[in-house]
């Protein structure tokens, strides 16, 4: 089977995939230059205005977000993949399988040995459960997909859970905390290959209990992503334009009323329970439905020739978007970690935010350089080689005009 060249693509696919990316690094760039003990117990490390600030903007916009578009395009691509696949006289079901075991594998080296919050390891365990839902009906997946996303914030809401509150520290637990963030800074920040490799797979031991709390989100994101595309609602984004404005609408209110009340609650000091309960709302419910937003909003976006020539190097990012993920992990640990740079602990918030906009515009131009020359990133090409069981060609076919030239 040949690649899937420029024409089959669904420009919005990539464009949305280029922005979970960016997305990705921004949330990303605090776990890759601080301790994992801060992040998990909500330890303020740049109390002043303005990093506080920057906190807050990611805390509205970009958290949670992001993984929500990249789970819900994980979905969109299987059946997209599926059809292709079944339209060239293939079976899906055994090449799906391949394409998951490989991922899999991806994702065990990238946590081990690269970063420990690796995400590609849980989509490759998650899509065989995906996969057994690709001969359902659209509004099958709709309604397992609204279940799924509503299951962990329903029960923690009936459970009075405080869920994803700032937890409460006694001073005890809090002094062992901050020994731990300063075991982690001298590890990461000083440490040898050998401490550094037996810690991060410590930290990705934690990271993947973690993760596993949210199993039941991603699927759930996983099938509405399936079934949007069993509807065909980002293959053809005209036919379906009204469906796309109360998309928006409803996703974008609904989301941001949710994301902004608790927030204005707790500045004006209502009762702690209550914030507790709508902030569950608002990072379970509210953040899937903005990160439906941005899809929206891209999709009615692309429609308009100037706004697609103008997100167009963010398609080619995510053309790339498996090289690129990997990518990111990889020069951050080269300038966080001792055996890089060792600015581990060293940048804040407001200067991440920077280094993660300075990575992604070199990977904007690396990418639209690598695809001049090549028909997908170099990992996309490997990940083809283990799903197809042979070698695809990687360069593109040079043109007659400029063969005789």
């Amino acid at each position: 089977m040949k690649p899937v060249i420029a024409q089959e693509r669904i420009p919005i696919l990539d464009i949305a995939r280029g922005v979970a990316i960016l997305g990705i690094l921004l949330v990303n760039m605090a776990f890759y230059s601080n301790s994992l003990q801060a992040i998990q117990f909500q330890i303020e490390l740049w109390p002043d205005f303005w990093n506080k600030a920057a906190n807050k903007f990611l805390e509205i916009f970009v958290n949670g977000k992001f993984i929500a578009v990249f789970s819900f395009l994980f979905g969109y691509g299987m059946i997209v993949l599926k059809d292709r696949t079944v339209t060239k006289g293939r079976r899906f079901v055994p090449l799906y399988l391949r394409r998951l075991l490989a991922l899999f594998l991806f994702g065990w080296i990238h946590g081990w040995f690269i970063w420990f919050g690796d995400i590609l390891l849980h989509y490759a365990l998650l899509g065989f459960v995906l996969l057994l839902f690709h001969k359902c009906k659209p509004r099958t997946l709709l309604v397992w997909a609204v279940l799924l996303i509503l299951l962990i914030p329903v029960l923690l809401l009936a459970t009075g859970a405080e869920g994803t509150g700032t937890p409460q520290l006694s001073p005890e637990f809090k002094q062992y905390v901050d020994q731990m963030i300063e075991r982690d800074q001298m590890i990461y920040g000083t440490g040898t290959y050998g401490e550094i490799q037996k810690q991060r797979v410590w930290d990705w031991n934690i990271s993947l209990g973690n993760q596993f709390l949210f199993y039941p989100q991603l699927l759930g994101l996983f099938l509405l992503g399936a079934s949007f595309a069993k509807f065909r609602l980002l293959h053809d984004v005209a036919v379906y334009h009204r469906v796309w404005i109360r998309i928006c609408l409803w996703s974008g209110a609904i989301g941001l009323v949710s994301t902004l009340l608790p927030i204005g609650l707790e500045q004006v000091g209502a009762h702690s329970g209550l914030i507790n309960q709508l902030n569950v709302i608002r990072h379970l419910i509210g953040s899937p439905l903005l990160g439906l937003f941005y899809i929206a909003i891209l999709a009615l976006l692309v429609r308009k020739q100037a706004w697609e020539r103008a997100l167009r190097p963010l398609a080619n990012v995510g053309r790339m978007a498996f090289t690129n993920y990997i990518m990111q992990s990889v020069l951050c640990t080269l300038i966080f970690y001792s055996y890089g740079l060792g600015w581990y602990g060293k940048l804040n918030v407001l200067e991440g935010m920077l280094l993660s906009a300075a990575i992604f515009i070199g990977q904007m131009v690396i990418s639209a350089l690598w695809l001049r020359i090549f028909q997908m990133g170099p990992l996309e090409w490997i990940w083809r080689m283990l799903t197809y069981l042979s070698i695809s060609p990687i360069r593109k076919k040079r043109s007659g005009a400029e063969l005789s030239g």
